[in-house]
């Protein structure tokens, strides 16, 4: 391990003793199939968002901090997603242009308080594989921000 990296993992460790919260993003492509509706593509991704809250919450987070999604279509189209506590809805922004979403981008931000980055990120990536199970959804990660590389970018800046 170099000095950096030493560096590097106090300031996260200092960062986590102030704030308490685990945090996941993940950007990923996702396909839903020929000919399938936008409204199906929100609700997955709905889904996705309270069932990873409720899988953080129930394994030992205590607050959410804000849960949210961006999903990005090719046409230009673009779907807004933030849940802020388990028990209000998602609040949905929609400037969709189609009604059929075959394939899209999303990023997934996932921010809970009382449990740290490692669990939200296994629950995060476990909800991913069961709700796009449940609905025949196929899904590619193109990144995975784990916390280390937010640290690590924040210190060249």
């Amino acid at each position: 391990m170099t000095e950096l990296d030493e560096d590097d993992e106090l300031h996260l460790e200092m960062h986590r003793a102030v704030d308490e919260l685990g945090k996941f993003s993940l950007h990923m492509k996702v396909d839903f199939g020929p000919g399938s509706s936008a409204e199906h593509a929100i609700a997955f991704i709905e889904e996705l968002l309270i069932k990873a809250t409720d899988a953080c919450l129930h394994h030992g987070a205590d607050l959410v901090g804000h849960v949210k999604a961006f999903m990005m279509v090719g046409d230009g189209s673009t779907v807004g997603f933030s849940l802020i506590h388990q028990k209000m809805k998602v609040n949905i922004t929609k400037q969709v242009n189609t009604k059929v979403i075959e394939k899209a981008e999303v990023i997934v931000h996932v921010i809970v308080h009382g449990i740290w980055d490692p669990e939200v990120r296994e629950q995060t990536l476990e909800t991913l594989d069961k709700v796009s199970r449940a609905h025949n959804v196929k899904f590619e990660i193109i990144k995975d921000f784990f916390e280390v590389e937010k640290s690590a970018a924040h210190h060249e800046e």
